[in-house]
């Protein structure tokens, strides 16, 4: 648990779809210093399951209280229906948090238009898209909600869910999959959560987070790990290395800033803050290094640490060059028809938001609950070919 829940800066996290509102859940009751949890779907059933986040009911009339059924059309209608809505509810936040399951309805739909309305608020935005497993056979929708998010937010924060299950131990359960992920992807939250603690040993300002992550739109890396033990500030950065959510070391070796975490009991002692950030230098040679330090009693014997850089484009997602510009990529699918397997090859065309300029703060120009000003591609989520 955190000890201050005052942050530094106003921070409001969303949780969008039944596993965004999981995760939500787990974030407010270990006390993640948000000023406001909002949890954000069509599903009754899920919403009312959130017994901490406040609520937003969306779809109400075309959905009736039910799921999208996995539709990102329906998903990014409903938000958008409810667009001025959610936009009171997100306003006066310097960050905004986004959790949202890829590869359903309301996730890979909706999370996205959340992040649009975060983003003309003026906000930083970081959405955490949690990715499912293989065997979910939902990996092209996650990869079209990612892109959409990527185009939108200012980063995207990606749990492979599928890269958890890897190093379970065979025969584990699908629950324990799962919370092995949520667990992942808590820990690394919290580890954001202790930078906006106004009390720490070593304290940053917001604003380095800001200029670093600011209309990015392409991935960030936010990775944790726990050690113990003898010689922990070298151990914590060779386990940093070995993340499953890394996808090589040369992200880090590569990385020209990195926003550092630091956290341990209270015999933690200068020589060792000093020792880890010596020795991450060495492994991140081109990296500034922002830096934040708490202790916390808990902890006991144990270093935490937690790593979120930008890490450019998304190999996966077939993204080049700046991360600030989506190229064409090529998205391969192998669908299996009549019991023959069909290789078909996609081209997307580079299509992305920009600003209206000195327009951007005025009014939608809304009609039957979609906004005009937003182009036809993205409010009915179209992929152009």
């Amino acid at each position: 648990m955190m000890a201050d829940l005052n942050p530094t800066a106003s921070v409001k996290v969303v949780g969008v779809g039944s596993a965004g509102l999981h995760l939500l859940d787990k974030l407010a009751a270990v006390g993640f210093p948000a000023g406001q949890f909002i949890a954000m779907d069509s599903d009754q059933l899920e919403l009312q399951r959130c017994q901490i986040a406040e609520r937003i009911q969306l779809g109400e009339i075309t959905r009736k209280g039910w799921s999208c059924s996995g539709d990102a059309a329906e998903g990014a209608n409903c938000v958008r229906a409810a667009s001025k809505r959610v936009a009171g509810k997100l306003k006066g936040a310097e960050l905004i948090v986004i959790v949202a399951g890829m590869g359903g309805g309301m996730g890979s739909g909706g999370a996205p238009v959340v992040a649009e309305i975060a983003s003309r608020e003026g906000s930083l935005v970081i959405a955490l898209a949690i990715e499912p497993f293989d065997l979910e056979w939902r990996k092209n929708a996650s990869q079209l909600g990612i892109q959409r998010l990527s185009q939108v937010s200012d980063t995207v924060v990606r749990i492979p869910n599928q890269k958890i299950m890897d190093q379970m131990s065979s025969g584990s359960s699908v629950q324990e999959c799962m919370e092995a992920a949520n667990e992942h992807a808590l820990q690394s939250l919290i580890g954001l959560g202790r930078l906006m603690l106004p009390k720490g040993l070593i304290s940053f300002d917001f604003t380095h987070v800001r200029k670093l992550l600011k209309d990015c739109h392409g991935d960030s890396r936010m990775i944790s790990v726990e050690v113990a033990g003898d010689a922990r500030p070298r151990a914590v950065v060779d386990a940093l290395l070995k993340h499953p959510f890394l996808g090589s070391v040369h992200e880090v070796s590569a990385a020209e800033g990195i926003i550092v975490s630091l956290a341990g009991g209270e015999a933690m002692s200068m020589d060792e803050v000093n020792e880890f950030v010596e020795y991450l230098k060495t492994k991140a040679p081109l990296a500034h290094l922002v830096l934040g330090a708490h202790s916390e009693q808990m902890i006991g014997n144990g270093l935490e640490v937690m790593l979120l850089f930008p890490c450019g484009s998304s190999q996966e997602l077939g993204f080049k060059g700046d991360c600030s510009i989506i190229e064409a990529n090529r998205l391969s699918e192998v669908v299996d028809l009549q019991e023959k397997r069909v290789e078909r090859i996609q081209q997307q065309l580079p299509l992305v938001p920009v600003s209206k300029g000195r327009f951007d703060k005025g009014e939608p120009n809304l009609h039957d609950g979609e906004d005009l000003d937003v182009p036809t591609f993205l409010r009915r989520n179209m992929i152009l070919n």
